[in-house]
């Protein structure tokens, strides 16, 4: 569609209309969630207070703003019309691969709203979907498809790193340093779902696993699909085996939620977002950039591990 009504990409300020209306959108969705949040006032200016993530939109032209846009219309659903959520999510995750760093925060609140059924029947609409939208290229050259769709192996290029540039080239695309990422990319997973995301609702994971095998349906407050939503987001991006540029857009819009959640003292968040804002506009990134970044992820991590329950500090 962005192909066809830019002339096959010929008109540039067409396309950055496009993007500037994709924004407006995105940033709508998101006002919606975090009102459902409960997120004060005072903290939505940040919003759109970020010089990269403009540039991300109306001058680089990323596909990670279509996105984000299906993925935040995901969440949003998943308070609202959970049935709707599973083919937002899979539309977004065709469009790109990062989207899956929410896929198990989506199957928790599956779980928690609609127990075994819901989070069946989304697992299925998602895998069917991405059947469907990958359909023709398996026709034609399934091999291809297979190998490059889903690359998890993929190298990413030193030059465009933003979050581990004190380490080196060598360090960096060392096969050690990623299998080491991935672990501990799993391990706060498990610490995600077995201590803060149960503790969001007062019940205990064993107390959720024994309520989703019953034929009922809870609601799931907007806070908790918020915070649940985007903390699993959040500690594949502090794992992430490169970030580049564009990535900004993976999370930017959730930083003020996650900031407001976050249990530590008011001054430092406000410094942290300035840390990070900081981090991502020095181009091209150098040590203590990246350093500065890693330290400000690992204090907003300590945080969010800190959140006792989805209601305003």
């Amino acid at each position: 569609a962005l192909w066809t009504a830019t002339d096959e990409g010929a008109d540039v300020r067409r396309a950055q209309y496009l993007f500037m209306l994709m924004y407006l959108a995105t940033l709508g969705v998101v006002l919606a969630i975090y009102r459902g949040a409960r997120v004060p006032p005072v903290w939505l200016p940040l919003l759109s207070a970020s010089r990269r993530l403009h540039s991300i939109y109306v001058l680089r032209l990323f596909n990670d703003a279509v996105a984000m846009l299906l993925a935040y219309a995901a969440i949003l659903a998943m308070s609202r019309q959970p049935r709707w959520s599973g083919l937002l999510l899979s539309l977004a995750i065709s469009i790109k691969m990062n989207v899956q760093l929410m896929l198990p925060a989506a199957a928790f609140i599956w779980w928690r709203a609609g127990g075994l059924r819901l989070a069946a029947v989304q697992t299925a609409v998602v895998a069917l979907s991405q059947a469907v939208v990958a359909a023709p290229f398996l026709a034609a050259y399934p091999h291809e498809y297979l190998a490059g769709a889903f690359d998890y192996g993929r190298k990413f290029n030193y030059t465009w790193t933003v979050n581990w540039r004190f380490l080196g080239l060598s360090a960096f695309e060392s096969r050690a340093w990623a299998q080491l990422l991935l672990v501990l990319h799993a391990l706060l997973l498990a610490v995600l779902a077995a201590v803060v995301w149960p503790r969001l609702s007062g019940h205990s994971l064993w107390q959720i696993l024994r309520q989703g095998f019953r034929r009922s349906t809870r609601r799931v407050s907007a806070a908790e699909v918020a915070v649940v939503m985007f903390t699993a987001n959040f500690v594949g991006i502090v794992c992430a085996r490169s970030l580049h540029y564009q990535f900004y857009a993976w999370y930017a819009h959730m930083l003020p939620l996650l900031l407001f959640y976050a249990r530590l003292p008011t001054p430092l968040r406000l410094a942290l977002w300035l840390a990070i804002e900081y981090a991502w506009n020095v181009f091209p990134s150098t040590s203590f950039s990246s350093l500065l970044l890693l330290a400000a992820h690992i204090t907003l991590l300590f945080g969010i591990l800190r959140i006792r329950h989805a209601k305003p500090n």
